[in-house]
């Protein structure tokens, strides 16, 4: 007599066939994992930790098409494969914790025995690297130091005008506006007649902001560089200031940091004053921007980010961890379009990169930036900085 075929039973001996290679698949990923903790920890500073990291990560990486293999190879039969459908349905899988380490992030592959959610072929576990990995050297140096067209001198903030992709630059020491192209061609200067050390800029769609620290004045200019107005004079009385240095432009109002006051002023686009805020919650406010509907401001003396809502009460402190040595010298910073803060440390001549919980994740530009001021990202996410280098005179990067 021919055996009885129990769909029961075969179905009931596929699951745990599933379940046992999950469970294999689960100790393997969590044996490599802590081999890589192990091997970070014992990592030294000074060394090229991202051909390091590499290395340890390509040990992660899990073939789908091997593991999808060895599913397949278990499910015999068109009726099996009808089985696994209705299997499919019906078993759930958890997975996933982010596990942060030093300034890295990777996925901590959790495969629970009866929980599974997506077949195989839907786990990806190959994008585990920061999108700023491989961008620790400039694609692009332009090297002009000097006061000659498209010659800078201790450079300071840059803003783009994106419709334009051109970039204002506070050339401080030369007392001028100066701009440049995206790949750091001279277009035009301006501003020598009414700037002294040019310090932060912003732009509006028909006008540029300039703080002037030598004159603790907040000046305005039409986008061609024809002068329009000045406002400010050094006090601690309002519209005046006390260590004036970054700013940002959002809806029609310019937001300035008065950094040796601690607190931010507001003024319309003509100049006018509007209001105030952060007196006591600031300290050393260096610059600032407004990012999805948030205003964000960086603090030089506790390495924090103080976070802020439109109607600028203040909605959490953002403490920068994970980096070498606290950020002393850190005046400009950008958020890229995941909540990143870039942030130039003229400490340690490096561009920082924190997660939007205040983690570092990654390091830009060792040995090849000094004295490190101005960034902004451009349309196609490449991020620029000015900075003066006693080496070379690298005064514009590209990464």
């Amino acid at each position: 007599m021919a055996a009885v075929f129990n769909v029961d039973q075969k179905l009931e001996a596929l699951k745990m066939e599933i379940i046992r290679t999950f469970d294999e698949l689960y100790q393997y990923l969590s044996n490599r994992r802590n081999s890589l903790l192990s091997r970070l920890a014992k990592m030294k500073e000074g060394h090229d930790k991202n051909v390091e990291l590499e290395e340890a990560i390509n040990q992660l990486r899990i073939s789908k098409n091997q593991i999808l293999a060895t599913m397949t190879s278990n499910l015999v039969g068109g009726l099996l494969d009808t089985m696994k459908q209705t299997l499919d349905r019906n078993i759930e899988m958890k997975m996933a914790e982010k596990v942060k380490v030093d300034n890295l992030e990777f996925i901590e592959f959790r495969c629970y025995s009866d929980k599974i959610r997506k077949t195989i072929d839907e786990i990806d576990l190959f994008e585990i690297i920061p999108e700023y990995v491989r961008r620790e050297n400039p694609i692009l140096k332009v090297c002009n130091f000097g006061s000659g067209n498209g010659e800078l001198s201790n450079p300071k903030g840059m803003a783009e005008d994106r419709a334009s992709n051109e970039l204002y630059i506070c050339d401080c020491s030369n007392s001028r506006i100066q701009v440049l192209n995206t790949e750091g061609k001279y277009l035009r200067s301006f501003g020598t007649d009414h700037l002294k050390e040019p310090f932060g800029i912003c732009l509006s769609k028909e006008e540029v902001f300039v703080t002037d620290q030598a004159e603790e004045s907040l000046v305005k200019f039409s986008l061609a560089g024809q002068f329009l107005k000045e406002t400010g004079s050094r006090g601690n009385t309002e519209g005046r200031f006390t260590g004036i240095s970054g700013l940002c432009h959002e809806a029609g109002l310019i937001y300035v940091c008065d950094s040796n006051v601690q607190r931010i002023q507001i003024f319309d686009s003509n100049l006018n004053l509007i209001k105030e805020f952060g007196y006591r919650e600031l300290k050393l406010p260096k610059d600032i921007t407004v990012f999805s509907d948030r205003i964000y401001i960086l603090s030089r003396d506790n390495n924090s980010i103080h976070c802020y809502n439109r109607d600028c009460t203040l909605q959490n402190i953002i403490q920068l961890t994970g980096q070498d040595q606290p950020m002393t010298a850190a005046n400009f910073f950008t958020i890229d379009k995941k909540g990143n803060f870039l942030i130039t440390d003229d400490t340690a001549n490096n561009i920082i990169i924190f997660s939007p919980q205040g983690v570092m994740k990654h390091i830009l530009g060792r040995g090849h930036l000094y004295l490190l001021n101005g960034i902004v990202l451009d349309n196609s996410d490449n991020i620029l900085c000015v900075n003066y280098s006693f080496e070379d005179k690298a005064c514009f990067q590209k990464y």
